[in-house]
């Protein structure tokens, strides 16, 4: 028999705490909803695995080994081996330090809301494990996802420019389609359903601001828990986004607000919640859980690209930018975002590691359900790669997980530019999506 249960806690860190998403600090100064860490346990045949999400922008390596040791002291190391922890990416939760001499110094609030998040983590797990009762899963997919739209668009002069600015006369076309289906796994018990998980495509960047926001996961939760009239836990395992995020540029309206969020919330509610009816029943079966590592290699600069940020340095005012300093600003030639960028090409060639190991989970529930981690923010086009090769009908690619990286474009997009290509510490080389894609899919047919 299948058996689950789950749980959530609250994350929200308190007032002055930073906020992720942007290039320039931004303090918290209240908030618009919670943030949740939720956990959803599962066990096939006596083997337990489970899904951990928590609404950040990412899991940086102090939060990662502090989950680790906290929930190995707490669980096991088996256990914590079949968990996939993971990020939202609402660009309006805490910022965590990005590494243990940032965290030793890090403010007493941060280290608050730090601490807090490991703990509430723990918690969530715990009580999901107590609630471990005989259920049934169902699972389907959706092609309809209309609010996600491919960032990077060619230019008619034969560039490729990340968020090219509203009705830019200069656009030609996107630089490709993605895969636009939507995947569903219903958990019911007692007759009802009594979970839901959601694997969407896009980027949680539609609140903005200086306020705590779940962004559109935390109001496609409240959605379906107003439509169904009941608290059931919702949860937002993000698809490979690299590449995608909401924003429209044929129109020329305010798309990053607080009712953008709720917008696009209640939008995916409704897809979801329509094809509830179209779902297909999961059976037990044995679950194979696979961990494994791969090194991601790093970008190599060049004499002339190192050159080429010297001169900008040398040579760009630098004038501070009022408000967010965003990847929009690159494509405007904002100065700010041109020496920030400029140092950042600096940066990767004289800091970076060689490569950076990172950590892939997949389970597999039979030949139905499967569930692939990808660390960073891998492009669309890795997911469809790696789908295209799973055994499984169904398999949930979960970005964000498991391991710190950065964006993962497709090999042939470094020759173009954009936003997501541009140098940074540790940022990956071009071959890095096939190597992700062949340890993805060596873990899956294993």
């Amino acid at each position: 028999m299948i058996r689950f249960g789950y749980a959530q806690e609250i994350i929200t860190p308190p007032v002055g705490v930073k906020l992720s998403g942007y290039i320039n600090e931004r303090p918290n100064e209240g908030m618009y909803d919670d943030l949740m860490v939720k956990a959803i346990m599962l066990e096939s045949k006596g083997t337990r695995f489970g899904l951990v999400t928590f609404d950040l922008l990412k899991l940086l390596p102090p939060m990662l080994a502090a989950l680790e040791t906290a929930l190995t002291a707490g669980f096991g190391r088996e256990l914590f081996q079949n968990l996939i922890l993971s990020a939202t990416h609402s660009h309006t939760a805490s910022e965590f330090p990005a590494d243990e001499a940032e965290l030793a110094a890090a403010d007493p609030r941060t280290r608050y809301a730090f601490d807090r998040t490991v703990q509430a983590a723990v918690r969530a797990v715990e009580r999901a494990l107590m609630n471990l009762q005989e259920g049934e899963l169902e699972v389907g997919s959706v092609y309809n996802n209309p609010y996600g739209f491919v960032r990077r668009y060619w230019m008619k002069d034969g560039t490729i420019v990340t968020n090219p600015g509203w009705r830019n006369p200069d656009i030609d076309k996107e630089e490709s389609d993605f895969d636009r289906t939507i995947g569903i796994l219903a958990l019911k018990q007692h007759g009802r359903l009594a979970a839901l998980i959601a694997n969407i495509a896009n980027h949680g960047d539609t609140t903005g601001g200086n306020l705590v926001s779940a962004d559109w996961y935390g109001r496609f939760a409240l959605e379906i828990q107003h439509r169904l009239q009941s608290g059931l836990p919702v949860m937002v395992v993000d698809d490979a986004s690299g590449n995608i995020n909401h924003f429209d540029f044929r129109q020329d309206f305010c798309q990053t607000s607080p009712l953008e969020a709720v917008r696009i919330g209640r939008g995916y509610a409704e897809i979801v919640l329509d094809a509830l009816d179209r779902l297909e029943p999961v059976e037990e079966a044995d679950v194979e859980i696979r961990n494994s590592t791969v090194v991601i290699p790093t970008r190599k600069i060049s004499d002339a690209e190192y050159a080429d940020a010297q001169h900008t340095l040398a040579t760009v005012p630098d004038i501070p930018k009022e408000g967010d300093l965003e990847s929009q600003d690159l494509a405007r030639k904002v100065p700010a975002a041109l020496r920030y960028f400029a140092q950042c090409v600096i940066d990767c060639r004289d800091k970076s590691e060689p490569g950076h190991t990172v950590r892939l989970t997949s389970v597999k529930l039979g030949k139905k359900l499967a569930f692939m981690s990808l660390p960073g923010e891998p492009f669309s086009g890795i997911a469809a790669a790696i789908r295209k090769q799973s055994p499984c009908q169904y398999t949930f690619i979960i970005e964000l997980a498991q391991s710190f990286s950065r964006y993962i474009p497709m090999p042939e997009c470094f020759r173009y530019g954009g936003y997501e290509v541009q140098p940074r510490l540790n940022s990956v080389a071009p071959n890095a999506a096939d190597v992700l894609i062949q340890a993805a899919i060596a873990n899956l047919r294993s």
